[in-house]
């Protein structure tokens, strides 16, 4: 049954007398499958639907926890008990091993096989030959390894995300790629962003820069029509993955497409030290609504042809696990394991009801989000931004139950949308000439009175990236409905991922000969105390107080570890790789 034609369907006529084959019975499960396969497809599309989870055991074993996919076919993928072993017991481990490759993908494909080996007892000739069957067909699974990427075509359809994103590969060679991200729809007259997302597998340092000429668009940050990319990887802790991005604004007189391409003479690429001269000939287009970014990819989605979206082929793996792993003489290490490296999950019922009742007990408030019902507080948001800051501006409608002077109304809570970490609030509230007063409003004693009057404060939730409004009444008041203008303001220099203390070491990854030298530098995050305890394992060379890591007179790879001396836990590690 590994068949991916399902069309047209038929289905068996039952009547008596009727003298089944074995073509009947194939027939039946035939439909069955295929039509169970059509609404997977259709309906769910291709990814991990559940659990899947690769964690690295030790230096060379992984294991795949239990779980449930459906592959591109819609075809089902069942891990029932976990799978515990070594990447060498995988098919296509000495391929790349045999390519020195340093990123190695897990990847799990759909796989049958008969079980319950019969003699046939009415074909005399099988019996003859001693001929044997298989009296059942086991669904089951294939892993394998390899080092090729999906086709960029391809890799771009794993991902939900391909029905609002248009990535393209403006430049790559063997160790580092470049992509640009557009939106696929954007709506006239509102913003959104493009993205540029460097990768380097490479040893060497990467540091570009061009210019990208807009046609249709303009720079969010200052009305431009050309973007100036600067990248310099020095600049940042090395994670061999970054990603720029940059606020563009449809004009609402722009045509139905814009576009966006690089300037082929801009383009300046250095590699550590050495100048590289290459060019770049890149365009992309965005297609331009006037409708709202959300109906008109519904739209585009329904227009599709259905051969498109049942286009034949060779069915995709599923990527489980991207693997890092570090290779030298005949020995290998894994470094780190990265699940579902191209997003291919199905989202299932459960998820969507756990997000839409989450959304529903709080009001998410971003760019030009505006949404209420009478008798409820109502909040609205609209961004800009300025360079490095940005700037979020939002209404609140706070309904004001009848009270004594003291009392405490809150708001719902409100995100901002500028992100995680410290922002300023400015609040200002709507007297009955629609004015907007900012600060002490009984400075304006000789204006028109307010009907209710308030003092205004905002409370911030810097790990939720939210705040609170409370109103506290000056006066007795009847009750009624008070509008309040926000303005959350952030220097992005200054906004910070909430993380759990961490450290890491300079150099990820070291390469030496042997009996040399190297000093190792430790960063820690989030940490008063800032010591650590230097130690290399299996007697892999020498590491002194200071991280000064000396290697041994035997090549191999050996790792060296770094432990805060107040929490052993907190730890990090690199390999060493030791050549003769």
């Amino acid at each position: 049954m590994n068949n991916s034609a399902i069309f047209p369907f038929e289905r068996n006529h039952y009547f008596y007398g009727k003298l089944l084959s074995v073509e009947d019975f194939e027939m039946e499960q035939r439909y069955m499958n295929n039509k169970r396969r059509l609404l997977n497809r259709s309906l769910f599309g291709a990814g991990v639907v559940t659990g899947l989870n690769v964690v690295d055991v030790d230096e060379q074993t992984v294991s795949v926890e239990t779980g449930f996919a459906l592959d591109s076919w819609g075809r089902e993928i069942v891990l029932s008990e976990p799978l515990t072993t070594k990447l060498e017991n995988i098919a296509g481990f000495k391929t790349c091993i045999r390519e020195d490759a340093d990123i190695i993908y897990l990847c799990l494909e759909y796989r049958e096989q008969g079980k319950e080996e019969v003699h046939s007892i009415v074909d005399e000739q099988s019996i003859e030959k001693k001929h044997r069957d298989f009296g059942r067909t086991q669904e089951g699974y294939h892993l394998f390894l390899t080092t090729l990427e999906p086709e960029e075509e391809l890799r771009n359809m794993l991902s939900s995300k391909s029905w609002i994103e248009c990535p393209k590969v403006v430049w790559e060679n063997e160790d580092i790629r470049i992509t640009q991200t557009l939106p696929r729809l954007m709506q006239k007259g509102k913003d959104a962003t493009l993205s540029i997302r460097i990768q380097n597998r490479g040893r060497s340092t990467v540091s570009f820069s061009y210019d990208i000429e807009l046609s249709g668009l303009v720079s969010a940050s200052d009305g431009k029509s050309v973007l100036r990319v600067n990248f310099d990887e020095s600049l940042y802790e090395k994670t061999g993955d970054y990603e720029l991005t940059f606020p563009i604004i449809a004009t609402t007189g722009s045509a139905e497409r814009a576009s966006v391409s690089v300037k082929t003479d801009s383009v300046h690429l250095q590699l550590s030290d050495n100048e590289c001269e290459i060019s770049i000939q890149s365009e992309q287009s965005v297609e331009l609504t006037e409708k709202n970014e959300a109906e008109a990819i519904k739209e585009h989605y329904y227009q599709m042809p259905m051969e498109q979206v049942f286009e034949e082929g060779d069915p995709a793996p599923i990527y489980l696990a991207k693997l890092f792993v570090v290779s030298a003489v005949d020995t290998y290490m894994i470094e780190k394991v990265e699940n579902v490296p191209f997003h291919q999950y199905v989202s299932n019922n459960k998820l969507l009801d756990s997000l839409i009742d989450r959304l529903a007990k709080k009001e998410y408030v971003g760019p030009r989000f505006d949404a209420g019902a009478e008798g409820q507080s109502k909040v609205g948001a609209e961004a800009q931004t300025l360079g490095q800051v940005s700037i979020m501006q939002g209404v609140a409608d706070l309904v004001i139950q009848g009270g004594k002077k003291g009392d405490v109304t809150f708001s719902p809570e409100i995100t901002h949308g500028i992100g995680l970490g410290r922002v300023a609030i400015i609040l200002g509230l709507e007297d009955s000439r629609s004015e907007i007063v900012y600060g002490d409003e009984d400075i304006f004693t000789e204006e028109e009175a307010k009907k209710i009057h308030v003092r205004l404060a905002a409370k911030v939730n810097e790990d939720d990236g939210s705040f609170v409004i409370g109103a506290k009444l000056t006066e007795s008041t009847q009750g009624g409905r008070i509008r309040v203008y926000w303005t959350a303001i952030c220097d992005r220099h200054n906004v910070y991922e909430k993380s759990e203390k961490r450290i890491f070491i300079k150099p990820n990854l070291l390469e030496m000969t042997v009996r040399t030298s190297y000093q190792l530098e430790c960063v820690c995050e989030n940490m008063a105390e800032k010591t650590v305890q230097w130690q290399v394992r299996d007697e892999g060379g020498f590491v002194d107080e200071k991280g000064l890591y000396t290697a041994p007179n035997t090549p191999g790879v050996y790792e060296v570890i770094a432990c805060s001396v107040v929490d052993p836990e907190i730890k990090a590690s690199i390999f060493v790789v030791v050549r003769e």
